[in-house]
């Protein structure tokens, strides 16, 4: 009889509240998804930008309220993992917050979003600004 290995995940989604210690155990099952799928090579990336945008919804957008929804859609297509995290806050401007971040390097608000475009090929916010999709490549950058 012939014995199959199990089909690795390629998606995750997940409703969290907006605790950090709940944010760390989502980031070490992203890593784990990652490894079973052979992409060890992109681990690290995927899963910092992960827990910024993670912790930024929860501190930031739900004001670290343990009763506000922290949701994550993690998935590994062919070609890209996309990465999008929402809260239930008000949303803010990113662009302001980037630019801001980006001008000033003493700034300590805005530098996950800088993280997050450093490793991402792409960036989308919803237009509320309570929304952020990554799309990292499954194939590290060559430096």
């Amino acid at each position: 009889m012939k014995t199959h290995a199990p089909i690795p995940v390629r998606v995750l989604r997940r409703e969290i509240p907006s605790r950090l210690p709940v944010v760390e155990s989502l980031c070490r099952e992203i890593r784990a998804i990652l490894q079973q799928n052979g992409l060890t090579a992109v681990a690290f990336p995927v899963e910092l930008s992960a827990r910024e945008c993670l912790n930024n919804a929860a501190l930031h957008g739900n004001q670290r309220l343990a009763t506000k929804r922290v949701g994550l859609d993690f998935r590994i297509g062919r070609k890209w993992i996309r990465l999008q995290v929402t809260d239930q806050g008000r949303g803010y401007n990113w662009r302001r917050a980037r630019a801001a971040a980006l001008s000033d390097g003493t700034k300590t608000s805005g530098r996950g979003l800088v993280i997050c475009t450093l490793y991402a090929q792409r960036v989308a916010f919803n237009q509320r600004g309570n929304r952020i999709t990554l799309w990292l490549a499954k194939t590290k950058k060559e430096q």
